[in-house]
Order: structure tokens, then sequence, then C-alpha cells
């Protein structure tokens, strides 16, 4: 699908919301329990976020932890879940394979397994929501470290052991819209801009588990600056994979990649279709830590 020229901007300058950090221990954050969960306090920064559109091959995991595939799915009902996982998953399975294995620097994956999926909906007003989960504008990073080997517990089960022994491991986030993105996009930030110390964890508590999740401090120094990148008119042909959690620790390896959605201030009030996206994540295993080509 075409991106209408009047989308290609160079870049949009806005604000997100970053961890406004209180300077006290934080408590966890109760997730799916009786009330609605209490986010972490935030506190709104100007930003530029760059287009890559048209130069999307500059982007990759391995460099700044994202990057940007083209694939046309034959796959359309994703308001059925079970649908989405019978038919969807093996589809973008083979994708994220292919997508891994041309990837520069990466070893090719051992094992994917496809995990779990998330839709979101932006809210319209005066309507009842679509969905339980909509844009998050707040920046951050859905799993810690520390927190990827109780996600493999969870949802690899006995195998979670013996995969966890392989030389890397990572999980990614398969992200792609519903229908051409024209309101609340999504901006990733590249991995090697955002140092450690800008990075907060957070314990998290669900209703069967607990986990810990990640989030970031506006740049800590005026000589840092975080920089973030978007796709202008991104279409469900545009996925974008990211990495939560990658085991490797070596230098200059992208571990982690904040994201978030923001507010395009190049529309006007309500203009805009609602947005509609949908997530998978996917644990891929390794059999070497990088390529022979690396």
């Amino acid at each position: 699908m075409a991106v209408p020229q009047q989308t290609r901007r160079e870049a949009v300058h806005t604000k997100i919301d970053y961890f406004d950090d209180p300077g006290v221990p934080l408590v966890p954050m109760v997730i799916g329990g009786p009330e609605k969960p209490k986010r972490q306090p935030k506190i709104a920064a100007p930003v530029t976020i760059r287009n890559v559109r048209g130069r999307e091959g500059d982007f990759t995991l391995d460099k700044q932890g994202f990057q940007y595939v083209k694939h046309k799915s034959k796959f359309t009902s994703f308001d059925d879940a079970e649908l989405v996982k019978r038919e969807h998953y093996p589809e973008l399975e083979v994708m994220l394979r292919e997508a891994l294995e041309n990837t520069k620097g990466l070893p090719k994956p051992s094992s994917i397994h496809m995990m779990t999926h998330i839709q979101r909906y932006s809210p319209v007003e005066g309507e009842a929501p679509k969905g339980p989960a909509g844009p998050l504008y707040g920046v951050h990073v859905d799993q810690s470290f520390s927190a990827a080997e109780g996600v493999a517990q969870r949802w690899l089960g006995d195998r979670a052991e013996e995969l966890l022994q392989k030389p890397r491991y990572m999980i990614i986030n398969i992200w792609r819209p519903v229908q051409t993105i024209t309101r609340d996009p999504l901006a990733v930030c590249d991995a090697q801009s955002v140092p450690d110390s800008d990075l907060v964890f957070v314990p998290v508590q669900f209703p069967d588990h607990k986990t810990e999740a990640v989030e970031v401090r506006p740049p800590s120094s005026a000589d840092t600056q975080h920089r973030w990148y978007f796709m202008d008119g991104q279409t469900p042909e545009d996925v974008l994979l990211f990495k939560q959690v990658d085991s490797c620790t070596a230098p200059g390896v992208p571990r982690r990649t904040p994201h978030c959605a923001f507010k395009d201030t190049g529309l006007a009030e309500g203009e805009g279709e609602p947005r509609q996206s949908i997530e998978i994540r996917a644990f891929v295993f390794f059999d070497q830590v990088s390529s022979d080509e690396a």
C-alpha cells in the first residue's frame, strides 16, 4: 500500500512520557487484580521522532535493537484469538526465521517459540472500548533481563530449563498494524542511545506470578539524547521487530529496545482513524552467540 505523499515527513516534534523517578523504593505494580493498575509516575519530555520510511535498511536488530520487515499476511481475522494462534502464529514464525537468517551478525535460530499476543485499540470518545488494551504512551520495556527466565518457564514449561542453556536467546516483539496507522503511532528507541543508567527496574505482580518490567528515565545528560524513530503511515505489510530481551552481553550489542506510542502533533485533536494493532511475542534460541560472518 502506497503511503500518501502528505505523510512523508522527516520527523515529528512531540512529547513522550518518561519515568518520573520519585527517589524512593518502588512498590510492585499490580496488574490483573480487581482494581485498575496504578501506573508509575510519568513526566512528559520533548523529543524528535524521526521517520524511517525510505531508509528502513539502516536499522537492524543487532545494531539498534529493531528492524522493519516487509510481509504481506494472508490472515485477516485478528479479532478471533484462537484463530490468530492457530493460523497467524505459524505464518509469523516462518517470517521471523527468514528475517533473522538474513540479518547480518545474527546466527541462524535453532528454535522459535510463539508465546502470546496482544491486540490494541485506540479509545474512541463516547464509545465502549473495543478491547482491554490501548496504546501505551509511557516509555518502557516489557521484561527485564532477569524476568526472561520466568517468561520461559511460564510459556515453555518442561522445555525451558534445557532451552535456557543455549548460548543465546531473545524475546522478540512482532508488531504490525491491522490497518494503516494514522493515529497513535509506535516509536522505538535506538537501544545504543539509552545507557543502563537511564533504566529503572520495576516489580510487577500478576494474579498468578511476579515479574519485572523496565521503565526509562529522561536522558541523564544534556550531552546524550535518546534517538527515537517511527514509520510514518505504517501499513499492515510494514512489520516491526524489536528486542525485549537479548541474553548476549557482547559490547555494542543492543539488549533491550525502549518503545512507546505517541501523540502525532501533525494531527488535529480526534483526527485520524483509531489505531488497531497486534503484537506477538516470540522466544528465540540460538546455538551460537553470533554468526560466522559477524
